[in-house]
């Protein structure tokens, strides 16, 4: 059949002159008229990539789906053909009810002063009927700390702003404060958390139990390594609290870094009792290489279990605890008569040692304790038969603080190290029942919305342009040589 194909158009066609330009102008008006509706019924490129990098993730399409509210999605100083622009369109194929639509700042100032943007930048706008969020075209961007590659997080955030504009209610999480934590203020050391906590749609609030109960609309309380004992009437609030099925995220360094050991909180330590364990007052070591980082032997790279909290990470799955205790359990006994199971996802390998000598060397001493300990824990408090408590323990608060660790000859903050800030976003998802921040926030390893690269496009080019200019050179040519013959 091929044959006689290229027979008919050798013996046939290329043979006469004016056949052969009504060949060659036929495949350019088809070409055209194929990118013209192409254009016109705004197809969505296919994705040939392994990983579908191109293209929405099923778990953002889930998520799109169930939105009932009108969205318009406002691209401030962005082109039209702009790879942002053309993911968010995909979002309109998903759901009706999200629109997008690419504005100028000088055009429609009284819009964008309506949407709170009040610089002539690239913004991106979600708007619904309920409240508004603006996006940066740096938000859009990360790193990965252990590849130093750019990474491109437009549907996560894209999804996220969505879901944050039509969500009905945002969990509220509250940070401790009035006992030495570390606090949220713009020069505390929460204060990178506490953002990221509010980018992943909660709202962020500061809780001081002498002055005030714990509000009923509490999800969280984060207490971020309180340096002084609770006060009896903040241990009664918080444990009262716990039994009415509250939740709690505790960051806590060893206590032997103010100076003071476990008696010094007999109150915090009440409170911890409720779930059957207490931190400890020194630091652990690690020997393995493997499990530290950069030779560091209190920066440790703890052995991960899977479970809610661990899953979804970013990069290679490593966290940086910095300068972490342990975590000392009362007897499995014990937690059984408190109602309380363990979920340590967070270990030590077995070749791990506890400091004894915290404001000493950090070196392995003959009677340094040895073995594995547990690092990071979730603990669930069964109230009754309809309530119950969850705390997460990580015997850490430096790790996904705004401190500098230096790392080799480089210095970075604690909470850019790894996947810190991913551990402490999902402690918090799980904490507060809220499962969808959990599964868009994708691996690194699967890049979600990349550039073009100047390989693809000169690809394209040759696509659109090359072949048809191929075949009208051909169509001259065979016309040159006709005449010619003759």
């Amino acid at each position: 059949m091929f044959k006689r194909i290229l027979y008919f158009l050798r013996d046939k066609w290329v043979r006469k002159t004016s056949l052969t330009i009504i060949l060659s102008a036929v495949l350019i008006a088809i070409f055209l008229l194929i990118n013209i509706i192409a254009i016109r019924l705004d197809v969505t490129p296919w994705d040939f990539t392994q990983e579908k990098r191109h293209s929405l993730s099923e778990e953002s399409k889930e998520v799109i789906r169930n939105v009932k509210q009108n969205v318009t999605i406002y691209f401030f100083g962005f082109e039209e053909d702009s790879n942002y622009v053309s993911l968010a369109k995909q979002y309109e194929d998903v759901n009706d009810k999200i629109r997008v639509k690419s504005v100028s700042f000088i055009d429609n100032p009284s819009l964008a002063s309506s949407l709170g943007i009040t610089v002539n930048d690239t913004i991106i706008a979600f708007q619904s009927s309920q409240r508004n969020k603006l996006v940066s075209q740096s938000d859009l961007i990360t790193y990965d700390l252990s590849t130093y590659e750019q990474i491109d997080v437009s549907e996560q955030k894209f999804t996220n702003a969505i879901i944050d504009v039509t969500i009905t209610r945002k969990p509220q999480i509250y940070f401790l404060e009035g006992n030495g934590e570390f606090t949220i203020d713009k020069d505390g050391y929460m204060n990178t958390l506490s953002l990221n906590i509010v980018n992943e749609v909660n709202d962020v609030k500061r809780l001081d139990l002498l002055t005030t109960d714990v509000p009923e609309d509490c999800d969280v309380i984060v207490v971020a390594n309180p340096t002084q004992d609770f006060t009896s009437i903040e241990t009664d609030k918080i444990i009262n609290y716990i039994h009415n099925g509250g939740n709690i995220l505790w960051l806590q360094n060893p206590y032997g870094y103010v100076g003071k050991t476990k008696d010094s909180f007999p109150n915090i330590s009440r409170v911890l009792a409720e779930y059957g364990f207490n931190f400890s007052e020194s630091l652990v070591c690690e020997t393995n290489s493997s499990y530290m980082l950069s030779g560091n032997p209190d920066c440790i790279m703890p052995v991960l279990t899977y479970n809610d909290i661990v899953k979804d990470l970013y990069t290679d799955g490593k966290v940086v605890l910095t300068d972490p205790g342990k975590i000392d359990f009362v007897s499995d006994e014990e937690l059984a008569n408190l109602g309380v199971s363990k979920d340590n996802f967070m270990v030590t390998t077995d070749g791990a040692y506890y400091n004894t000598d915290i404001k000493g060397s950090i070196e392995k001493d003959s009677t340094d304790e040895t073995g594995t300990f547990v690092l990071g824990t979730a603990l669930t408090k069964k109230i009754d038969d309809n309530k119950s408590s969850k705390m997460v323990a990580i015997s850490s608060a430096f790790f996904v603080s705004d401190i500098t660790v230096q790392v080799s000859n480089a210095s970075y903050v604690a909470i850019a190290l790894r996947n810190n800030k991913d551990i402490a976003l999902n402690a918090i998802a799980y904490l507060s029942n809220k499962d969808d921040s959990l599964s868009i926030r994708k691996n690194t390893n699967l890049v979600t919305f990349a550039q073009v690269s100047q390989t693809e496009n000169a690809v394209v080019s040759i696509i659109i342009f090359g072949f048809p200019l191929l075949l009208i050179i051909v169509g001259i040519t065979v016309i040159i040589v006709r005449k010619r013959k003759r």
